[in-house]
C-alpha cells in the first residue's frame, strides 16, 4: 500500500461510517461521533496533540478532489478540529 501526503482540508469524514450510519454530510458526521463518543474523542484530540503527530494514517478513497475516509474518522475529526476549534459540536 502506498503513502501519500493529503492535505487535511481535503479529507472528508465519512457521513456514511458505519459507526453511525448515513447522515447528510461531514459537519453531521463530526457532531454524531462526538454524540456518541464525546469523552473518547476529547482523550484522542488530547494524546494527537500532545505528541504532534498520527502513528497509523487514515485509509481513504478517491471523491473527485477530495478524498473519503474509510478507516481514522476519528482521528480525521480530531485533527480538523485540533486545527479549526470553531468546528466543534460542542465547547
Amino acid at each position: 500500500m502506498a503513502y501519500r501526503q493529503i492535505p487535511l482540508a481535503s479529507l472528508v469524514v465519512n457521513p456514511a461510517n458505519d459507526r453511525h450510519g448515513e447522515l447528510e454530510n461531514e459537519t453531521a458526521a463530526i457532531a454524531q461521533l462526538f454524540a456518541l463518543q464525546e469523552p473518547q474523542m476529547r482523550s484522542l484530540a488530547k494524546d494527537l496533540a500532545a505528541k504532534g503527530e498520527v502513528f497509523e494514517p487514515p485509509l481513504v478513497f478517491a471523491d473527485g478532489d477530495k478524498y473519503i475516509v474509510a478507516d481514522g474518522n476519528r482521528r480525521t475529526t480530531c485533527l480538523k478540529l485540533l486545527a479549526n476549534p470553531r468546528r466543534a459540536p460542542t465547547v
